[in-house]
């Protein structure tokens, strides 16, 4: 089989990450990949093993770009046009109808808002949702259930996480040991929604001293969540580190993992905590609670409510046992969203296109 794959963003988040995992596991089940994106960005940069196709996607109806891959389609006759995101979807869809060659095309939907254009998703052959959650939403927007399938996003469970070392970071952080550290891995962005965590953080840390948050990451927010951070009292408790290259070595000190988004997909990030056994207070946005039931493998909070993610913070920093026993099952529970789960679920969707089911 042989599939294009095609992703439009410049940046490398937790899709980009998915998008790497799936090629890996695709190639190793014998499917043929080819890889285009914007060159010179992440994404493209580390498809080291991938065949792949330079394409600025200079917005979503780049013509030129979608002209590029339609050459492409012509001269190679994929099986299939697999499309990461919604810009890529655009472009796909137009190099599909400019090639004389027409495969199959599947979109990817990772997020959980309301799609804008209709017209576009009933266009493709199958769309494949990272969640349940966000299948609801595409049925209610008039997506036909009968064109969705839903494959969990997954993670490299235990490879990656089985020689972290994080004791440096006490010192350059000047951390102290005996403290509970609260952290959280995720760019600095309003759909993350730091400005709750920072409103809870203010709330724990008037009850206990004795915790420190750390954010991993950066973003355009930065700058005024560490303004907010200082204004609100938090500023001596709370660090900033912006962007890591040993971000999952910080997953090796934190006693709790927090995650405040006001939308997620699914929440790959949670998957890496649990799977490096780091205990889990999130919201339930999204597609989180497919991954977390409230108080049997972590705790939730309703989105945007500061004060009841403040609530549970507290309860599980002040709870040593309750965070060992929330570790060992979160574990278990990151073992069903593997990576090599996600390349087969996807190859079943592939076949099912391809075989005209």
């Amino acid at each position: 089989m042989k599939v294009f794959h095609i992703d439009s963003e410049k940046t490398f988040r937790g899709g980009q990450r998915q998008v790497l995992y799936l090629l890996e596991g695709l190639k190793e089940r014998g499917v043929e990949n080819f890889l285009f994106c914007p060159g010179k960005y992440p994404l493209f940069e580390r498809a080291g093993y991938i065949s792949k196709i330079p394409a600025a996607m200079l917005g979503e109806f780049d013509i030129f770009s979608a002209f590029k891959i339609s050459r492409h389609i012509n001269r190679e006759e994929p099986d299939i046009i697999h499309c990461h995101s919604a810009h890529a979807l655009s472009i796909g869809l137009i190099a599909k109808k400019l090639a004389s060659f027409k495969p199959a095309l599947i979109a990817a939907r990772r997020v959980d808002f309301h799609i804008r254009c209709l017209r576009k998703y009933l266009s493709a052959d199958r769309i494949i949702t990272v969640s349940k959650a966000i299948q609801k939403i595409l049925i209610s927007d008039g997506v036909p259930a009968d064109k969705i399938d839903v494959v969990y996003s997954g993670i490299k469970n235990g490879r990656q996480f089985e020689n972290l070392k994080g004791d440096y970071l006490y010192k350059e952080l000047g951390l102290n040991k005996n403290d509970i550290i609260v952290g959280n891995i995720a760019a600095l962005t309003e759909q993350k929604d730091h400005f709750t965590l920072l409103k809870a953080a203010k709330i724990a840390l008037d009850k206990n001293k004795n915790m420190k948050f750390i954010i991993v990451g950066d973003g355009g927010l930065r700058r005024k969540l560490m303004d907010f951070s200082c204004n609100n009292g938090t500023g001596d408790n709370v660090i900033f580190t912006g962007f890591r290259k040993d971000a999952f070595n910080f997953l090796n000190i934190f006693d709790v993992f927090v995650m405040s988004s006001k939308w997620e997909g699914l929440g790959t990030s949670i998957l890496d905590a649990m799977s490096s056994g780091v205990p889990v207070v999130s919201t339930s946005a999204g597609g989180i609670k497919e991954i977390i039931e409230d108080g049997e493998n972590g705790l939730l909070a309703d989105p945007g409510d500061d004060a009841a993610l403040a609530g549970k913070i507290i309860k599980l920093a002040s709870d040593s046992a309750l965070r060992k026993t929330f570790a060992d099952k979160g574990r278990k529970t990151a073992e069903k969203f593997s990576s090599e789960k996600t390349a087969e679920g996807t190859l079943a969707v592939y076949r099912k296109v391809v075989n005209g089911n």
